[in-house]
C-alpha cells in the first residue's frame, strides 16, 4: 500500500507539469505580489483538479461504468477555449495597467499594491473551476484507468486517486509559489516589467489553448 501511495503522489506531481496546467496557473500566479498569495492559487487549482478526479473516479470505480466515447475530445476542447479566454484576459489586463502615483517613467518606488477584494476572490474561484475542468480532461480518465488496469480493488483504486490528488496539490502549490515569488520581485522594480510578465503569461496561455483545441479536433 505504501508503494502504491508513493507512486501515485509522484505521478500526480509529474502530471501537474502538463502544459495546459502550467499555462493556466501561470497567468494568475504571475500577477501576485508574494509567494504566499500565489501559493493559495496553486492550492485552489489542485483542490479543484483533485476533487473532480476523486468524485468522477469514485463513480466509475464503484459503478463499473466507463467514460463515454468522445468525452476526452470534448473536454480537451473546453480546456483549450478556457486557456484562450484566460490568456486574452491577462493580455488586456496587463496592457491596461496604469502608471501610479509612486512610479516615474515606469519605475516603481516602493511596493505594488496587493490584489485583494473581489478581484482576489474571482481569481480563486476561476482557478478552482479551471482545476475542475482539467480534472475532467483525458488525462484524468487515464488516471482512473491505471489502478483498474493493474487489477486493484476498488478501495485501493480510491486510495490511489486520493494520493494522486495530493501529489497534484503539493506540486502545483510549489510551482505557483515560485512563479509568484519571481514575478512579484520583478514587478516591484518596474510597471513595464509587470506589463511584460502579464502579456507573456497571456500569450503563452493563448498559444497552448490554440494548440490544445486543434489537437482535440484532429
Amino acid at each position: 500500500m505504501i508503494a502504491l501511495i508513493l507512486a501515485a503522489v509522484v505521478l500526480g506531481a509529474q502530471h501537474t507539469l502538463a502544459p495546459d496546467h502550467v499555462a493556466a496557473v501561470s497567468v494568475f500566479a504571475s500577477r501576485r505580489a508574494s509567494w504566499r498569495r500565489a501559493l493559495g492559487l496553486g492550492v485552489r487549482w489542485g483542490v479543484g483538479h483533485s476533487l473532480t478526479i476523486l468524485v468522477l473516479g469514485g463513480v466509475l470505480v464503484w459503478s463499473g461504468a466507463h467514460v463515454p466515447a468522445g468525452w476526452d475530445a470534448i473536454v480537451e476542447q473546453a480546456v483549450g477555449v478556457a486557456l484562450i479566454v484566460v490568456g486574452a484576459g491577462s493580455i488586456v489586463r496587463a496592457l491596461r495597467l496604469p502608471l501610479r502615483a509612486h512610479e516615474h517613467d515606469g519605475v516603481r518606488h516602493g511596493h505594488p499594491p496587493a490584489v485583494q477584494g473581489p478581484a482576489h476572490e474571482q481569481d480563486h474561484r476561476a482557478l478552482l473551476g479551471i482545476g475542475m475542468l482539467h480534472g475532467l480532461a483525458g488525462t484524468g480518465a487515464l488516471v482512473i484507468a491505471i489502478p483498474l488496469a493493474a487489477g486493484e480493488s476498488a478501495a485501493r483504486s480510491m486510495v490511489f486517486l486520493a494520493s494522486f490528488g495530493l501529489g497534484t496539490i503539493v506540486a502545483m502549490s510549489v510551482f505557483a509559489a515560485a512563479i509568484g515569488a519571481l514575478c512579484g520581485r520583478a514587478a516591484r522594480r518596474s510597471v513595464r516589467i509587470e506589463r511584460a510578465l502579464g502579456v507573456a503569461a497571456g500569450v503563452g496561455s493563448v498559444a497552448v489553448g490554440i494548440w490544445w483545441t486543434v489537437a482535440a479536433l484532429a
